[in-house]
């Protein structure tokens, strides 16, 4: 698989995380205005993992080898869902993202970015069930500006996830 026939999927992968991202910012003006009810912010806990997850992946569609599709899908399906697994398969690919570090610790990822900011992702899987396992998860009037930093953070991952992208798909194999 050549680098164009891969950029269609990573393509397709950063073009659902922008309208994630997108999607999260946008309901936090329109529909949640400084909600703290848990259920409701979960959906966006959910959504920032999902979509961050799907950034990482892209860089790994264009910076693996994939024979065809079905192992490109392999691939993507065996990372599943942990970030921190994601992050490892990419190792110094992540600083071109900005990206200094990722670090699981318990139910969340903590990502910490080149220029000294930190986001924090919930665990997929965990933020899901949690309640299964009798988490219960402290949300504060400020809950709201945190989501928002780190949409803002996140568009600029993702920002640099579709040049590098780019970039890759004009190189020739």
């Amino acid at each position: 698989m050549n680098n164009q026939e891969k950029y269609k999927y990573a393509y397709a992968l950063t073009s659902v995380a922008s309208t994630g991202l997108s999607f999260v910012e946008d309901s936090l003006v329109s529909m949640m205005s400084d909600t703290t009810d848990l259920a409701r912010l979960r959906s966006f806990y959910i959504l920032l993992s999902y979509n961050f997850e799907l950034v990482l992946k892209s860089r790994i569609v264009m910076v693996e080898n994939f024979s065809d599709k079905q192992s490109l899908n392999n691939r993507l399906i065996g990372l599943g869902h942990d970030i921190q697994a994601i992050a490892n398969a990419l190792s110094k690919d992540l600083q071109e993202l900005g990206i200094s570090k990722v670090e699981k610790n318990g139910t969340q990822y903590k990502i910490g970015t080149a220029d000294n900011k930190e986001v924090v992702i919930e665990d997929f899987t965990k933020i899901r069930y949690d309640f299964l396992d009798d988490i219960v998860r402290k949300v504060d009037s400020q809950e709201h500006t945190r989501i928002k930093e780190n949409v803002d953070v996140l568009f600029s991952i993702l920002k640099k996830a579709k040049e590098k992208n780019e970039e890759a798909k004009k190189i020739t194999p």
